[in-house]
């Protein structure tokens, strides 16, 4: 009987609206960590979502930058945080190549976190000096047979995005361009202009308006269909280098034992931000474009980029100090 009773008095207490479980989520600030400066095109993306998130989740939800090591700093951090939603990292392209560069990293990117949604991209773009004689990549790919010393290509520093992508063209196009690492993609550009290099390989934000004040010309873009900002410039893919793809991809990403619940909530905000035009117009004007894949598909995503960067890497025997 006294069992009884107490099974009632049970049965009532959570009748009546009492919550055993933990408090319902969000119910503070939610931070999320990118690995690059303020201003940067992924800094810009993340603040652009955190405002959104802030304004649909009723809490604060603020950026901070923890640059380095191709965001394996920022990614560390998050990566030994509590398992709460409250801590989270904008992940991007540069920890999948990263992944496979270093090699002492506290974590592995693929396995170690939990995915969240991805939710935009942008493509880097191959340039040349306005006044070369090289029209298409095609012509590039001539040069660099006849000449292969004297052509070379820069961008914004080993590992990076596009210097992968330079890699990629020469492992499919079966040349040795040289690469030339620079510490940021404008200095690259400038010496592109002051006839330093043959090529550039830059991420679009960042060449835009060099191609529309008609300083560097565009011979493709690497994403596989062609940019919305530059619809007269053919993909790489097109260019005779079919299935040739290094978009580059943003992503939330969260500790691993996060709760699927936290997980599913963060993946619908971030789901309703992406499909809001504001959010679309504020990319859009950083050279990217917003886009939504959910949590298990970008999970896949980011085991097939990983991979890709990998046989990339050991293939050109690319490394970092």
């Amino acid at each position: 009987m006294y069992i009884f009773r107490k099974l009632i008095y049970c049965w009532m207490i959570f009748s009546s609206g009492f919550v055993f479980s933990q408090e319902a989520y969000p119910n503070k600030p939610i931070k999320i960590f990118v690995g690059f400066p303020a201003g940067t095109s992924t800094d810009i993306i993340a603040r652009v979502y955190a405002q959104n998130l802030s304004e649909t989740l009723k809490v604060p939800v603020v950026v901070e930058n923890k640059a380095g090591a191709s965001s394996n700093i920022a990614a560390e951090i998050v990566f030994n945080s509590e398992p709460n939603g409250y801590t989270l990292l904008l992940g991007t392209i540069a920890n999948s190549i990263s992944a496979n560069l270093y090699k002492n990293l506290e974590f592995n990117f693929a396995n170690d976190f939990a995915p969240i949604a991805m939710v935009g991209s942008a493509t880097t773009v191959l340039v040349v000096k306005a006044g070369s004689n090289i029209s298409n990549v095609q012509d590039l790919i001539n040069l660099a047979k006849s000449n292969p010393k004297d052509v070379s290509y820069g961008s914004a520093g080993i590992g990076t995005a596009p210097h992968m992508a330079g890699e990629l063209l020469n492992l499919m196009a079966g040349t040795s361009m040289l690469h030339i690492p620079y510490k940021g993609n404008n200095q690259a550009i400038t010496d592109l202009i002051g006839g330093q290099l043959t090529a550039v390989f830059t991420p679009l934000p960042t060449a835009i308006n060099f191609i529309r004040d008609g300083k560097v010309k565009a011979l493709a873009v690497t994403a596989p269909k062609r940019s919305s900002q530059l619809p007269d410039v053919p993909t790489l893919s097109e260019s005779g280098f079919s299935g040739f793809d290094t978009s580059i991809w943003y992503g939330f990403l969260a500790p691993k034992k996060t709760p699927r619940a936290v997980i599913g909530q963060l993946s619908e905000a971030l789901k309703k931000a992406s499909n809001t035009p504001g959010v679309k117009a504020q990319l859009n004007t950083n050279g990217a474009e917003a886009s939504y894949a959910g949590s298990d598909e970008f999970g896949k995503y980011i085991q097939s980029e990983t991979q890709k960067w990998q046989k990339v890497i050991e293939k050109s025997k690319v490394t970092i100090e």
